[in-house]
């Protein structure tokens, strides 16, 4: 039974003698009920949506989305609150913003090369000096040089840094040392003048534990530890290694299932749990990473709405593809592996929809170290829709870009082994994708050289090849190190390399340093790693952390300013040999555009250490071949036969060098001498 009010009440009572006194009076007992609060039982089941014009594909797939992770019983105030995210996203975007949503194609983002930097340690002035946004404007001119198209920056959210920025604080502020939201501003209006776009990273699976939300917890709110994934009693478990994927802890749950979880981090963290102690009670708060980034919780609501306006914000500044961090870890269910979960999918097609309604110029990039066949889910299905503003949109409903982790290792394995047929393997178990989506390619990143997508034997040898070149991470399925170091320092290697790279369908992605033979980093892994460990004891929270020595730094820290400008001005050096090189392939990917949106045909050689393929369009027919040996060798590659019949001459144009290279017809295609090292992209 409600409780009213002592003046609510006698309003009731005045209404009811008025309406029951005649009709004449039943408009002067509505007007005394509209000057009285409404009954709080009313105002809770009161759910009134906005007024928000959304595509009807967006409509339903926010809706099923919506119930499928948070039930039917919440669908209905959940859908009203994101409805109301969305509207006020759409006031607060500049009309700038809106133009570019409508004037861009669909799919500008496969036109893109990507230059991958750290702000704070891309261009440094002096070793023992970091960036601020001011700073990277002073670089501009030398990515300009390069050929680069987008910018992705390094986490650059306030963070701790426990984790070189993955361990979030406050998603929605940049870090005052790299001179917070004004710098940042101005750096991405320089940019944005020179013709670059950004890209960002959405790091939306974990939190640092410096985030408001799990210290308010500590302060006594335990409400907060619902934003987290949480047990309340200690984690039952056995813990050891699986060759395929790496060590596991497989824990026995209270309701009788095993949960069977990879344990990221194996030389850092014995499980997944971290325990809290707060009002005297122990919690376990789950982590899929280090011990200080606390997984959230995607099923409670606030953690969506906190989430979309997060994308909101940044979106309203201008990012133009986000990386999301760890996408197959954000819904953990007992009794799962707690990856690439339906209910994830759903989360991820919510982001995408989100996105998609208030900012269209901006694409979601998924970053799932998985096999093809687990990645092609987030590519979802392409639809084209017709948006609020009357712009017709060709787009997935989850990701529009997913990096390729298989071919990495693929790429290495055959540059170790001279032997084209590992990437090929890769290759031919990568299933087709929508149309409008693509990969992200690459040969480095930050992280590790992952060697999970590969089988035990290809692991072994390219570990066996390249640890003593760099460093071992997560014990064997993986390898630290820089480009440079792994290929012996030799820049026909390592140009070699990078034409592989980018003469392969999809978007490169360039690492800062990689491009002028940076060396790995032994002293800053060192120094980061003591700054790590004394950084979270200095918190005093008795973290049990095995070693805070992570490998994946000797391939991180400052380059100074001078190295980059050196290397494009000092002709013949080593490292100018390398940005030559690479700079040349970028202009003529830039150039031809068969070599960005093209088909890839395998072309076969007899011999193994020949790589080469077909790249094709509807008016330009490329040959790629690549010699991977440090060899002379006489290539004989077979070709279709209409494409042997437009061979009518004994010499073609070499795009890279623009140079006639002597050719000799074949019954089944064409024989060509190449050097050690060298790659040739002939127009047919």
């Amino acid at each position: 039974m409600h409780k009213y009010k002592p003046k609510r009440l006698i309003a009731l009572l005045l209404a009811a003698l008025f309406i029951c006194s005649g009709t004449d009076n039943y408009i002067l007992a509505q007007n005394l009920l509209k000057l009285t609060p409404k009954a709080p039982a009313l105002v809770e089941k009161a759910v009134v949506a906005p007024d928000v014009k959304l595509a009807e594909q967006l409509e339903k797939n926010i809706k099923s989305s919506i119930v499928n992770v948070y039930g039917e019983a919440k669908a209905e105030e959940v859908y009203s609150n994101v409805l109301n995210l969305i509207k006020k996203a759409r006031e607060e975007r500049n009309p700038r913003l809106k133009q570019e949503d409508l004037k861009r194609d669909s799919d500008w983002y496969k036109n893109e090369i990507v230059y991958m930097f750290y702000a704070d340690q891309f261009g440094v002035k002096d070793k023992n000096s970091n960036n601020t946004f001011e700073d990277l404007i002073g670089m501009l001119d030398y990515l300009q040089d390069l050929g680069v198209t987008t910018l992705y920056i390094l986490p650059f959210m306030d963070s701790p840094m426990g984790d070189a920025g993955f361990d979030v604080r406050d998603p929605m502020n940049v870090r005052k040392d790299l001179g917070g939201m004004g710098e940042f501003e101005r750096f991405a209006m320089i940019a944005r003048a020179k013709g670059f776009k950004v890209k960002a990273d959405l790091i939306l699976n974990h939190f640092s534990d410096q985030h408001k939300w799990f210290q308010e917890a500590l302060k006594g709110d335990i409400d907060k530890l619902n934003y987290f994934v949480i047990s309340d009693k200690p984690p039952v478990y056995k813990r050891y290694r699986d060759e395929s994927v790496g060590i596991i802890a497989e824990y026995q749950e209270d309701n009788g299932l095993v949960s069977k979880r990879r344990v990221i981090f194996p030389e850092i963290c014995e499980n997944n749990y971290r325990k809290v102690n707060i009002k005297g009670k122990d919690y376990y708060v789950y982590h899929t990473f280090y011990p200080f980034q606390l997984d959230v919780n995607w099923e409670n609501p606030e953690v969506l709405y906190y989430m979309l306006d997060a994308i909101a914000f940044w979106a309203n500044n201008g990012i133009d593809i986000f990386r999301l961090d760890a996408i197959p870890y954000f819904i953990k269910e007992k009794g799962t592996n707690a990856e690439n979960l339906p209910k994830t999918h759903d989360v991820v097609k919510l982001l995408s929809s989100f996105l998609q309604a208030v900012g269209p110029r901006s694409v979601l990039q998924a970053e799932a170290c998985q096999w093809p066949k687990d990645i092609l889910p987030y590519l979802g299905e392409e639809h084209s829709i017709k948006l609020h503003t009357g712009k017709d949109l060709t787009r997935t409903d989850e990701v529009q870009i997913a990096y390729h982790f298989p071919y990495m290792p693929a790429i290495w394995a055959s540059l170790v082994t001279s032997d084209k047929e590992h990437f090929w393997k890769a290759y031919q178990s990568t299933p087709q994708i929508p149309d409008s989506s693509t990969w992200a390619i690459f040969l480095r990143v930050h992280d590790e050289l992952t060697l999970e997508m590969v089988d035990i034997e290809t692991r072994k040898l390219i570990y066996d090849k390249l640890v003593s070149k760099g460093a071992q991470f997560r014990e064997g399925f993986g390898v630290s190190g820089r480009i440079a170091n792994f290929l012996d320092n030799n820049p026909q290697k390592i140009g070699l390399a990078y034409s592989v790279l980018l003469s392969l369908p999809g978007i490169p992605i360039i690492y800062y340093g990689d491009e002028i033979g940076a060396q790995n980093n032994w002293e800053y892994a060192k120094e980061f790693a003591k700054q790590r460990e004394e950084t979270q004891k200095a918190k005093g929270d008795n973290l049990e952390v095995k070693s805070y020595f992570d490998s994946r730094d000797i391939n991180r820290g400052p380059i100074e300013k001078a190295k980059f400008y050196s290397a494009l001005k000092n002709n013949g050096s080593f490292s100018n040999q390398i940005y030559s090189s690479l700079r040349n392939l970028i202009k003529v990917r830039k150039e031809n555009a068969v070599m960005t949106k093209g088909t890839l045909t395998q072309a076969k050689s007899n011999k193994d250490e020949i790589f080469s393929f077909l790249r094709e369009n509807n008016t330009d027919q490329v040959l790629v071949i690549h010699n991977l040996s440090d060899k002379s060798v006489k290539a004989a590659v077979e070709l279709p036969r209409d494409v042997v019949n437009k061979i009518s001459k004994n010499r073609l144009n070499d795009l890279l060098t623009n140079k006639q290279i002597k050719v000799k017809q074949t019954s089944s295609g064409l024989k060509v001498q190449l050097k050690p090292y060298q790659s040739l992209w002939l127009k047919l």
